[in-house]
């Protein structure tokens, strides 16, 4: 008996759920090794594609360097490469007057690194710099990427009594000031900050568009002497312009200082805010669109109508420079980030911003409204975007409304 138990006690094997258990370990550990293996092989192979790296300059009009930033941080986020380089991107905002300047002397003088690419907002300094340097931007692309238009920002309180009194940039000089024919629900008039338009481009462009409507198209210097009766009853109706600072006295009087109010603002983000917080000598600031987006963004209680007709506004164009200091692996990076603004990516980094990318139809956005469909009384179609006239005619205009010169 003993000898036949021992028999049987031998041949006993191992539980089931030993074996299971044994064998799930073994194929997690295969499958582990295996999914590390290939990721380790992927970042070798990324790696392994980058024998350096370069960094890609974007110096951007500060009207569109939101969303070309916005562009830029998703194009890296694709892991581009240039010649074996690895690309990043950095945008730096400069006005075009600064970017003109500093590209005709070399980029000699700037604090900002020099640019493998521009992205202007104006047709107008784009022709100033080509029109003595055009080597720089040879071979680009002449049609705008992008555009927005200038708008009248007014209180969103008064955005319905606007949209029905069917403003058009022809009708706007009538419309305005304490004798204009738009009354708004407080009983206030439509009264227009004008700050320089030779330093605020709102202004400019808003001008500009009152000369189009005139001269049926035509925005020069011609076109503002033609347009003058309507730029003198513009500036007419606006609040005074403030007078320009002096040096206080050594010991001046214990008085207080006087107020601003009724004064024009400097700049028209002074005017947006003056206005959203009620404090404005005037009821209505002409802005670009994607600049109003932006202010609305953070202060949020003011709506941008658009009066029929042309519009200025900002033109984008993004340039690839062939400066002297842009070497085979920057041209190279330039031309993938500009098919990446090309593509989706780009065309919702600007329509995030309050663009309509050229040839798309316009779309409502924050701010502005076309989101009621007020934006074009009248008619309901998108804006037709006219270019900026350039410094010349902003310098013009400012003659024209009295306006103190920039600097």
């Amino acid at each position: 008996m003993t000898s036949r138990h021992s028999s049987e006690g031998g041949r006993r094997g191992v539980a089931p759920w030993i074996i299971v258990t044994a064998v799930a370990v073994l194929v997690f550990a295969v499958g582990t090794t295996g999914y590390l293996m290939i990721v380790g092989n992927d970042e070798e192979a990324a790696s392994a594609t980058c024998g350096s790296q370069v960094e890609l300059s974007v110096v951007a009009a500060p009207g569109a360097a939101d969303a070309i930033t916005a562009a830029a941080t998703a194009f890296d986020a694709t892991n581009p490469v240039a010649r074996s380089a690895c690309v990043s991107t950095t945008v730096s905002a400069l006005p075009n007057a600064e970017t003109v300047a500093a590209l005709t002397t070399g980029w000699q003088q700037s604090t900002v690194q020099a640019p493998g690419m521009w992205v202007a907002d104006s047709a107008g300094d784009l022709a100033a710099l080509e029109s003595t340097y055009s080597a720089l931007t040879a071979g680009r692309d002449t049609r705008p990427m992008a555009t927005s238009p200038v708008v009248l920002a007014v209180r969103t309180d008064d955005a319905a009594a606007v949209t029905a009194a069917g403003l058009s940039w022809q009708t706007l000089p009538a419309a305005t000031g304490p004798n204009g024919s738009v009354i708004l629900p407080s009983g206030e008039h439509l009264v227009l900050a004008l700050p320089d338009p030779t330093t605020n481009r709102g202004t400019s462009a808003a001008l500009q568009s009152v000369v189009a409507a005139r001269t049926g198209g035509t925005v020069d210097a011609a076109g503002v002497s033609a347009a003058a009766a309507d730029l003198a009853a513009l500036a007419g109706a606006a609040p005074a312009v403030a007078p320009v600072a002096t040096e206080p006295a050594v010991n001046p009087p214990a008085s207080p200082t006087p107020s601003t109010a009724g004064q024009q603002p400097a700049t028209t983000q002074e005017a947006l805010a003056q206005l959203a917080a009620g404090t404005s000598a005037f009821t209505a600031v002409p802005v670009v669109e994607s600049d109003l987006v932006a202010f609305t963004a953070t202060t949020p209680g003011l709506t941008g109508i658009s009066p029929s007709g042309a519009a200025v506004g900002d033109t984008v164009y993004a340039v690839p420079l062939t400066a002297a200091w842009v070497n085979p692996t920057l041209e190279d990076a330039s031309a993938l980030f500009l098919a990446y603004l090309r593509g989706p990516g780009g065309d919702q980094a600007f329509t995030d911003n309050g663009f309509v990318v050229a040839g798309a139809p316009a779309s409502p956005t924050a701010g502005s409204a076309a989101a009621t469909g007020s934006a074009q009384p009248g008619s309901g179609e998108p804006t037709e975007v006219l270019p900026d006239a350039g410094p010349a005619v902003a310098a013009a205009l400012a003659a024209a409304i009295g306006a103190a010169p920039a600097g």
